[in-house]
């Protein structure tokens, strides 16, 4: 009988000692997952998708107001004798009370930006929970609109103010942005994280189109007219020698960023942020600082959503 009792004894240790140590591998394995798991969070390359509203400043929708004083204006059409002409022809025709010497009267003053669509296209390196580091291309198509002024001469008995305000100018710009960013996250326990972003930016302005356009009284269009490529040298039927100026250029500035991000895993987020830049563009004769902004959701996707 005792020898019975010491064999049980010797079974059941050894059976809570087998239990004891699988028990453990378990929570081993358990530990390492989840380390790998924090690794994947914390460090590794992320896709960064964006769309969003784009706000340019009204500074550099200036370059587009048709001042003489700009390097493409409306002189391409008032001082050429035939665009003059046919724009003289076309007024008096809808104006009844206007006899003759339409010029140009300067701008008005109200040339801006619309808010432009933004896209995004970037990749960002984590180092650790906390801090990483991005590239960042951004394309905006922006239009810009305003109103220019025409002086005239009455015709004789009529009071007028001599002045036509129901003229526009209509231009589209391409804005490329490139961002390098050094990205910070805040520490918290629910899926929400603040962030700031700040760095540095190469941008490149290309001017795609320059055009005024004419209206009668009841705002109906009249006619439109490009301003741009050199229109002074227009001849009538005589065919340009097909040099095309491309107006715009390179520039530089800075970035910074504002936002939450909302994990909704360890894979994808959704980012909505407010995007400020402080930049010189391309434009000549408007090589200031111009303060944009922008409004913009990201998708950030980490790189192990691939490797699943």
């Amino acid at each position: 009988m005792k020898k019975f009792v010491f064999f049980l004894c010797i079974l059941l240790s050894g059976s809570l000692c087998s239990y004891a140590q699988s028990r453990g591998n378990a929570k081993s394995s358990e530990d390492k997952q989840t380390e790998q798991s924090d690794k994947i969070k914390e460090k590794g390359f992320e896709i960064i998708f964006a769309g969003g509203c784009y706000f340019g400043s009204k500074y550099n929708a200036q370059y587009y107001n048709g001042d003489y004083g700009n390097e493409n204006n409306l002189a391409y059409l008032f001082e050429n004798y035939y665009r003059h002409k046919e724009i003289n022809e076309l007024i008096i025709d809808h104006y009844p009370y206007i006899s003759d010497s339409v010029s140009f009267g300067g701008p008005l003053g109200n040339m801006s930006y619309r808010p432009g669509v933004m896209v995004s296209l970037g990749v960002r390196y984590k180092f650790t929970k906390n801090w990483s580091i991005q590239l960042v291309y951004t394309f905006s198509r922006l239009k810009a609109n305003g109103q220019f002024r025409l002086l005239y001469t009455a015709v004789p008995g009529n009071y007028h103010t001599g002045m036509l305000d129901n003229n526009y100018i209509l231009c589209k710009e391409n804005r490329s942005l490139i961002d390098l960013s050094a990205c910070y996250h805040f520490t918290t326990r629910s899926i929400v994280k603040p962030y700031i972003e700040a760095g540095v930016q190469f941008n490149f302005v290309r001017v795609k189109s320059m055009d005024a356009v004419f209206y009668d009284d009841n705002k109906n269009k009249i006619k439109s007219f490009s301003f741009i490529n050199n229109l002074q040298n227009y001849v009538p039927g005589v065919q340009s020698d097909g040099s095309i100026v491309k107006y715009g250029g390179p520039g530089f500035g800075f970035s910074a960023a504002a936002g939450i991000k909302i994990a909704f895993n360890k894979y994808v987020s959704i980012d909505p942020c407010f995007y400020f830049n402080a930049g010189k563009f391309g434009l000549e004769g408007y090589k200031d600082f111009s303060y944009n902004f922008g409004v913009l959701v990201r998708i950030v996707m980490n790189d192990s959503m691939f490797s699943k």
